[in-house]
């Protein structure tokens, strides 16, 4: 018997990198998991070796409307959700007096304001269920932050000081609120997306972060954690006994 046998997932960010490695972790520990991205075509293929358990539906979490049509969706086939794990993330590095406003906007609306509109839509789901688990991805930049990403760091830290308060609001309903600090992680997509970077951009941000000492606190010494070591994370988190609160939990690389 799996883990998360009759629990159902949806997973934000899931076509690739941490979001697609959760998804491949659930399957195997038996939940239903519903894999949500903005790209239709790259989720669906994405989830061709997963199984008849994986269930792509495209979603843009920073579009309230395409948020709700999903929840919809989701409690008409379901009924309930048992887990809801918000990974979806995109950044662009730039100082603050280049910010343009679609650079400050997609970023705010996926980073913050996407999980903002997932829970609320997944609270009377989960209350459904008779109580679950949403786990917010933050980033280790909050308490590291890096020059160029204000932006991604401001929506983050917006989105560990939302989750502290969604957690009293929904403690009393069995529902629990963990808050996830990761750092970057390796292999196909790991990490958070890169959206919209030019090489310049990307070559002058990198220069700048290994000049300050930054790499090495993303990066580590070692080999660094895998999106797999990232997902048996996530499985640990919504596993715990219900007694257990588990409200930041901090997961870098060495």
């Amino acid at each position: 018997m799996g883990k998360l046998d009759g629990k159902t997932a949806l997973i934000t960010g899931a076509s690739s990198g941490s979001g697609l490695g959760i998804a491949r972790r659930f399957i195997k520990e038996g939940a239903i998991v519903i894999l949500t991205a903005r790209g239709e075509n790259r989720l669906v293929e994405a989830t061709r070796s997963l199984g008849q358990r994986a269930v792509p539906i495209a979603m843009d979490v920073g579009r309230p409307e395409t948020v709700d049509s999903t929840f919809d969706e989701v409690a008409g086939r379901f009924g309930k959700l048992d887990i809801l794990i918000n990974n979806a993330a995109v950044y662009r590095p730039a100082a603050v007096e280049n910010l343009d406003n679609e650079t400050v906007q997609a970023q705010v609306n996926t980073n913050f304001l996407g999980a903002v509109h997932t829970c609320r839509a997944a609270i009377p789901l989960l209350r459904a269920a008779g109580g679950g688990d949403i786990v917010n991805t933050s980033s280790e930049s909050t308490g590291h932050p890096f020059p160029l990403l204000s932006i991604y760091v401001a929506s983050k830290a917006a989105l560990e000081a939302f989750s502290r308060v969604l957690a009293m609001e929904v403690r009393h309903e069995n529902i629990r609120v963990s808050t996830l600090v990761q750092g970057t992680a390796s292999g196909p997509g790991g990490g958070s997306t890169g959206w919209g970077w030019t090489d310049e951009e990307r070559e002058n941000a990198f220069k700048l972060w290994e000049k300050m000492g930054l790499l090495d606190e993303a990066f580590g010494h070692g080999p660094g954690q895998s999106v797999d070591e990232v997902a048996d994370v996530h499985l640990y988190i919504v596993t715990r006994p219900r007694s257990q609160r588990l409200d930041t939990v901090w997961c870098r690389s060495l």
